[in-house]
């Protein structure tokens, strides 16, 4: 079984694929898998240009569909931005974002479905982390505020994360029958 988790920065994907992982099997996160390979995503991003960073970021995804082939249960965590990308930014992004979005186990994690409470509270949790101290607020609102719209009309699963991280993965174990 195969699960990815979609959605902003600070919507809780990370939190909640490490913790269903304990219970199902091994967590892919793509950032870290990204850094991991390539080295800081502000500073990469910086050397080389966002499109040249996603469309890497779309190269490490596919190693890490590769790697689930030896689990029997993975779960991918996707970056903040791994689902609006343009789709030309790889030969096989749109093919890849088409199977993400209709996979049965893709989950949408957003901390509320109403457009300001998620901005508000997403912005917050993203400014409380030390990795992006040199983030700015005001940009970081914008690119939530754009992304809502198109994160919420995926056709997918969606999982609110604005309660404990126990209770949003006990929701997700109901939805995968678990």
């Amino acid at each position: 079984m195969l699960i990815y988790f979609i959605g902003p920065g600070g919507a809780g994907k990370t939190t909640t694929g490490h913790l269903l992982a304990f219970q199902l099997g091994g967590c892919y996160d793509l950032d870290e898998y990204f850094m991991q390979i390539e080295g800081d995503i502000s500073k990469y991003i910086k050397e080389n240009g966002y499109q040249k960073y996603a469309s890497r970021n779309v190269q490490a995804f596919l190693e890490l569909q590769a790697k689930h082939k030896i689990k029997k249960v993975s779960i991918i965590v996707c970056s903040s931005g791994f689902m609006t990308y343009s789709d030309d930014v790889h030969q096989d992004y749109l093919k890849i974002k088409q199977e993400v979005e209709h996979h049965l186990f893709t989950f949408l994690l957003l901390p509320s479905l109403d457009f300001e409470a998620c901005v508000k509270e997403t912005l917050k949790r993203q400014m409380g982390r030390v990795y992006l101290e040199d983030m700015s607020a005001e940009k970081e609102e914008l690119k939530i505020r754009a992304r809502f719209k198109l994160y919420t009309g995926l056709n997918c699963k969606i999982v609110l994360t604005s309660e404990t991280p126990t209770l949003v993965v006990s929701r997700t174990l109901e939805i995968l029958g678990k």
